[in-house]
């Protein structure tokens, strides 16, 4: 389980720093490397653990290369995926694209999602945070 965030910088090459926490997590479930993709709910980069993303792409391939509502998301996330290696020194190369859909600057926030991870812009982040949840969207994850 990935939790918390974790303010990094970005440098010009798209290199950051994934948390020493989130890449302990990783080594002890023995995920070697991270699947980046668009996240389809607001603009940010959706990390997965390798076998998170092996899940995913079985549901993918039951999906019918006629259902229209499946190929336009499989078309917008699937395939804007990207596998990654951290480097020697824990860092993670977010492609341009990816870098781009997320309008990703100098800061930004790792953030931790249960099973996966999310990779916001400074900016975003902070405002997402501060909008209200409506009553009526709370999860009660207790009850």
């Amino acid at each position: 389980m990935f939790f918390g965030n974790f303010q990094h910088s970005i440098d010009a090459k798209g290199r950051t720093s994934l948390p020493v926490k989130f890449r302990e997590a990783l080594a002890a479930a023995g995920e070697p490397k991270l699947v980046l993709t668009q996240y389809p709910y607001w603009r940010a980069v959706q990390a997965l653990p390798q076998s998170v993303w092996k899940e995913l792409e079985k549901k993918v391939l039951t999906t019918s290369p006629l259902d229209a509502r499946a190929q336009r998301n499989i078309l917008r996330f699937y395939s804007s995926a990207h596998e990654v290696d951290l480097d020697v020194h824990g860092r993670v190369l977010v492609p341009p694209i990816l870098r781009d859909f997320a309008q990703l600057s100098k800061d930004v926030v790792w953030v931790g999602m249960g099973r996966t991870i999310q990779l916001f812009d400074r900016a975003a982040y902070d405002e997402q945070m501060l909008q209200d949840i409506p009553p009526g969207d709370v999860v009660d994850f207790f009850g």
